[in-house]
């Protein structure tokens, strides 16, 4: 036996199920009885309506994942060796290209690159190498006035076989004894090592004067009197003085790097002098007074030069190079024979004058190598020596001379 289940709907749209009683007659035995009860609630968890809300933004919380996988660990370790290969590593400035890195040093000091040639073997032949390129930027930006006043000599070797043989000729070393003769500051020149036609000579002759004159640049400023030489004689100190800028000079003939320095030591000379005239007396006596100076009370302030020479300012000399040079001033006619004469010298820049017409210096030491060496064989040639008119005396030997310095003077 069974009833039928009876389910209604009511009015808040919920099922309503009626018990319902349900009795099985077993086959054999007493029947059993038994009651199916229903709860009404659905099956399942309910569901949760959400409202949606159209003006939220959508927010992309998605990540990669983690890699750790051998391969991934391989790939990516062969990638950042190739990035490091792409990517620079500078680890010291001569990893720098060498145009870059010959820009930089041509703005440092002779003596700074110097020194830095002392840091080791790597850096020593880099500039070894880059010298001259290096020697050239430093000249041309900072002693381009001194390089035009101070030119070099020449190695008697590199003259040809035509020069050399009338610059060895006897009449001309004869001849040319008064200008070689023994300066007590200045060492003889080698007429088989140095070119001796006249512009060398007065290269060489300034300068070994401008060492010189750099050496004995403590005595000027704290007032001390140079050692003077009697006549006649020449003391070791001297010997050794001068030989050792002789060997200086010599250098700057074979090193372009020496010449800058030459220079560099000549404009130091120059702007100690001339501001000389208007520090305090105290500036120049940092250090000690000579033993023999027993003064008690300090030097008196100096009396200021109204116009000091090419107007020049501490400002100008802390900038290092000659470019006050090129204003107007005195210029260098007379050459310092005897150490005498560096008391007065105020800047020696010579083989230049200033022509008022442009208002501005004219340089002419550049060039009469080559023209006295033609008036040279002209006249010592040894094929021509025979059959050439005996000269007078000082003629042979001041007529360049006066020619020369004749047309320098002319305004």
């Amino acid at each position: 036996m069974s009833e039928t289940e009876k389910v209604e709907v009511s009015a808040d749209g919920q099922k309503e199920t009626e018990h319902s009683s349900v009795f099985a007659a077993p086959t054999s035995g007493p029947a059993e009885e038994y009651t199916i009860v229903h709860t009404g609630k659905p099956k399942g968890k309910p569901k949760k309506w959400v409202e949606e809300e159209d003006d939220l933004p959508l927010v992309d919380h998605t990540a990669p994942l983690a890699k750790n996988s051998k391969k991934t660990k391989r790939l990516l370790k062969q990638q950042q060796k190739r990035q490091q290969k792409a990517a620079s590593k500078v680890r010291n400035f001569l990893e720098l290209p060498a145009e870059l890195l010959q820009e930089i040093l041509g703005y440092l000091r002779p003596t700074d690159i110097i020194r830095l040639s002392q840091l080791n073997h790597a850096t020593k032949d880099f500039i070894q190498e880059q010298e001259g390129a290096i020697a050239k930027d430093i000249i041309h930006r900072r002693y381009w006035v001194l390089r035009r006043c101070l030119p070099l000599p020449v190695y008697f070797e590199q003259v040809d076989q035509a020069s050399k043989a009338a610059l060895l000729n006897p009449s001309w070393q004869e001849k040319t004894a008064i200008n070689r003769k023994p300066y007590q500051h200045i060492k003889t020149i080698d007429p088989e090592n140095v070119c001796s036609c006249p512009s060398c000579l007065l290269a060489w002759n300034n300068l070994n004067v401008v060492l010189d004159l750099a050496h004995f640049q403590w005595n000027l400023n704290h007032r001390e009197p140079i050692p003077m030489i009697a006549r006649g004689t020449n003391p070791d100190w001297n010997i050794e003085l001068t030989d050792q800028h002789a060997r200086i000079v010599q250098k700057a003939m074979d090193s372009p790097l020496a010449y800058a320095a030459l220079l560099q030591t000549h404009l130091n000379t120059i702007t100690g002098t001339l501001l000389r005239q208007t520090r305090p007396a105290g500036m120049a006596q940092k250090q000690p007074l000579h033993r023999h100076n027993k003064r008690a009370v300090p030097l008196p302030a100096k009396t200021v030069h109204p116009n000091l020479l090419y107007y020049l300012t501490e400002h100008d000399a802390m900038q290092e190079d000659d470019a006050f040079l090129e204003r107007e001033g005195k210029p260098s006619y007379e050459f310092p024979f005897h150490r005498d004469n560096y008391y007065n010298l105020l800047a020696y820049v010579p083989n230049r004058k200033w022509n008022k017409e442009e208002q501005r210096w004219v340089y002419y030491a550049q060039g009469f190598h080559e023209r006295d060496l033609g008036w040279i064989r002209e006249r010592f040639a040894p094929d021509l020596a025979s059959t050439a008119p005996p000269t007078g005396g000082e003629d042979a030997v001041s007529a360049p001379f006066v020619a020369r310095f004749a047309g320098n003077l002319k305004t």
